[in-house]
């Protein structure tokens, strides 16, 4: 009887607890998944740096090294071990220079990254703790405060000079680059746009190795795709434009800021997808990616209790 209750009390706990995200059940590491998740991104990092050089480079480097240092910062105030080594300011930094042009001021891309870093995840409690993607946070906020200095879209071996985004030339109604264009990364745009091939390949390796959830992008993607057929656009080229890609995979694929059941990925992916083109489509944002999947992330808790996993036959 004894032997029978401590395997009660065992079960009864295991019910209870539930450990801080991401939640991947398999047997690997935070640093494992973040690891993997820079090395698919540097397939992408090394054709922005072709196409742009060192504009490309000082504003990666500025955002990833100030996003450690503002790490190291505060976790030093908050009288914290120092974690540096599990990469996740290093994966923060990376990801919010995608999202930006090579012409941004360097001030506004160490903001950002300083913003993304405190706001978006320390204040929360740290790794594993923030409810919203701490890249997207910066982001949106340089949208905010700093339209234009996050707008001056430029293209490859041009000098710096300003032209219009894809997104930019379909609001006027003008004439649209065309899919090799848009694959070679021969358009105006922040850098994750000019290299959607790696970031696909990168993408479908997370997925592959089990870090992303297929779901995710799938959802997402076709979300986008449906829509744009039913309103009468193109459905292929709206997903090559406004950082989709990079979105699918990057910042919706984030395993912390989730759901943790199947069905709530899914739904998760879908929603950040339709968000994405209702406020591209009818309020023609350029940045619509950014605030939808914030608002997916703030939804995540309602999806986890609202679509929670049956006991048998929760896959999909």
């Amino acid at each position: 009887m004894s032997v029978l209750k401590a395997e009660e009390k065992r079960i009864y706990h295991l019910r209870l607890i539930t450990s801080p995200p991401p939640h991947i059940h398999a047997a690997i590491s935070v640093d494992k998944i973040v690891y993997w998740t820079i090395g698919s991104l540097m397939p992408a990092v090394l054709w922005v740096l072709y196409l742009f050089g060192w504009p490309a480079l000082l504003v990666l480097s500025l955002c990833v090294g100030t996003a450690v240092l503002t790490e190291a910062a505060c976790l030093k105030l908050r009288n914290k071990p120092l974690s540096l080594m599990d990469g996740t300011a290093v994966l923060t930094g990376l990801i919010l220079a995608l999202t930006l042009p090579p012409t941004v001021p360097f001030w506004a891309a160490m903001l950002g990254a300083v913003f993304a870093i405190t706001i978006g995840k320390q204040v929360f409690g740290g790794t594993g703790c923030n409810p919203f993607n701490p890249a997207v946070v910066g982001r949106v906020f340089l949208a905010v405060s700093f339209p234009e200095q996050v707008s001056n879209w430029t293209l490859p071996f041009s000098g710096g000079t300003g032209v219009p985004s894809p997104m930019d030339l379909w609001k006027a109604g003008e004439a649209l680059p065309g899919y090799q264009s848009l694959l070679l990364g021969s358009t105006g745009s922040f850098m994750a746009e000019f290299a959607v091939v790696a970031l696909v390949l990168g993408g479908l390796v997370l997925v592959a190795k089990g870090y992303v959830d297929w779901r995710i992008p799938l959802g997402m993607l076709a979300a986008v795709g449906i829509f744009m057929l039913l309103v009468g656009e193109d459905p292929l080229w709206h997903l090559l434009v406004g950082g989709l890609i990079l979105g699918a995979f990057y910042l919706a694929g984030d395993p912390v800021t989730n759901p943790i059941t199947p069905w709530g990925r899914l739904v998760f992916g879908i929603g950040v997808g339709l968000f994405t083109v209702v406020m591209r489509y009818y309020g023609q944002n350029p940045d619509a990616l950014f605030y939808a999947v914030l608002l997916m992330n703030g939804l995540t808790p309602m999806l986890n209790r609202f679509l929670r996993a049956k006991r048998r036959g929760a896959a999909i």
